[in-house]
């Protein structure tokens, strides 16, 4: 984690960032996607959880009451599968890609990093996601976090689409930078 560097925080900017979200434009992954500050909706089916996010209107499946693949796709969200414990939702979730953030401070993990959710709807208005993050070569010991969100009655989500173009228009615009790829000129 010490060799990362965040945009924000202290003596951090934007120019010497080297966050791949940032710097590449590459989706946040998870669970990076939901701590954006942005909506996101979660819609059941029955045999996928999904959620939606706003934010560069990205998705994850959480397929229900099956098990693993033998050789997981390794991807930005991971394949992720979950069954009902009563009334918590317990998502296991394995085969993420190494380049992403677990958070916007840059906690890093690798591809053997094995998650445990467990979701809860702790009032009409609360939903709470626990963590428990287990990666062996990342860290000495599993370690745990939550994140709390509150229920948005309107359910309008816009959007909201970052792009390598926008990052080498915001690059050229407000750094002054000459960016080595070509920039849309025709939005």
């Amino acid at each position: 984690m010490k060799a990362e560097r965040p945009a924000f925080g202290v003596d951090q900017t934007f120019e010497n960032t080297n966050d791949p979200a940032l710097k590449y434009a590459d989706p946040d992954g998870y669970p990076r996607a939901s701590i954006h500050p942005m909506k996101f909706k979660i819609v059941q089916t029955p045999d996928s959880v999904y959620q939606l996010w706003e934010y560069n209107k990205s998705w994850r499946e959480i397929a229900l009451n099956k098990p693993h693949s033998q050789v997981p796709d390794i991807s930005w969200f991971g394949e992720s599968v979950g069954k009902w414990d009563g009334d918590t939702l317990v998502v296991d979730s394995i085969g993420f890609k190494d380049t992403t953030w677990l958070d916007p401070i840059g906690h890093p993990h690798t591809e053997d990093l094995h998650m445990i959710e467990r979701i809860q709807r702790v009032d009409p208005e609360t939903l709470v996601f626990n963590f428990t993050f287990d990666d062996p070569k990342a860290y000495t010991k599993p370690w745990e976090g939550h994140l709390t969100f509150k229920l948005k009655n309107d359910g309008i989500m816009t959007e909201t689409i970052y792009t390598i173009s926008d990052e080498l228009s915001f690059r050229q615009r407000f750094l002054n930078e000459k960016p080595g790829l070509p920039i849309r000129t025709d939005k």
